[in-house]
């Protein structure tokens, strides 16, 4: 690949390695660098030309920078790998123990070697496997933590919920919850707390099925829809025209609920 393909396909980001690789010389690359043509973004990575600094130049800098055997890791590989996350002002790199490649503005660098089931490639760079990253995300977003595991792992992929199931018994999750224990223990909580929400849902829809009433689970809620009742615990959850949203705490009873849905029902 030649050095204006790799930069394309690079957002623009190319560092002073890749250029001499692709056969410019020391001196090609400082000229550049001196006339602007090239800009630094961190040690030895540069932006190419008029391309803008988007997220994702600073995303492929920063891992770039970070060098060999850097992954992107946390909120910016999960917004990178499609989650629904923002990208962050802070992007997370991990690279293996026996690195450390220093700090740089807007970079955080954890140094923790993974094992390779943990290991991925998205868009034409390393990251964490999805699993890692869900939990390390939501270990980031503290406060939004729990509602950012609801809205991932309900989505239609199911497995990836069980892939997240699973790491439960794996070294990196224990890494990952004995970190958040030495800070404010809020990933262990944000973690039980989507756990706990998920099957207590999937338990009242088997109720109100077993009751007669037609339901599912579908993202935050369950729905009945003969009865035209949502029941959820969000509290943002919009009320669809023609539909009742039964708002619930968690400290109900099932069979409480079940008998509201039904008595909804049965007067609609």
């Amino acid at each position: 690949m030649c050095l204006e393909e790799l930069v394309a396909r690079q957002a623009g980001v190319v560092t002073r390695a890749q250029a001499l690789a692709a056969g410019l010389s020391i001196g090609d690359v400082d000229r550049r660098v001196a006339r602007r043509r090239w800009r630094p973004l961190h040690p030895r990575v540069y932006l190419a030309g008029d391309a803008p600094h988007t997220d994702e130049v600073r995303v492929r800098a920063a891992v770039l920078w970070a060098g060999e055997g850097a992954v992107l890791a946390g909120t910016a590989a999960a917004w990178w790998s499609g989650f629904p996350v923002r990208a962050p002002s802070t992007i997370a790199v991990t690279v293996p123990r026996r690195r450390a490649p220093g700090s740089r503005p807007g970079v955080v660098v954890r140094r923790r070697t993974l094992p390779v089931p943990d290991l991925a490639e998205h868009r034409g760079l390393p990251v964490t496997a999805p699993p890692l990253t869900i939990v390390e995300a939501a270990l980031e977003l503290g406060a939004a933590g729990a509602a950012f595991l609801d809205a991932v792992l309900w989505r239609d992929d199911a497995v990836r919920w069980r892939e997240v199931a699973m790491l439960r018994r794996e070294v990196v999750f224990e890494e990952v919850v004995a970190a958040s224990r030495r800070a404010d223990g809020t990933g262990e909580r944000v973690l039980a707390e989507a756990w706990a929400r998920a099957t207590a849902r999937l338990r009242l829809a088997g109720m109100l099925r077993r009751a007669g009433v037609a339901a599912h689970v579908a993202g935050t809620a369950v729905v009945c829809p003969v009865a035209r009742v949502l029941v959820t615990d969000d509290p943002d959850h919009r009320e669809p025209a023609g539909w009742s949203v039964l708002a619930v705490s968690g400290r109900e009873r099932p069979e409480d609920i079940v008998a509201t849905v039904r008595g909804v029902r049965i007067t609609a």
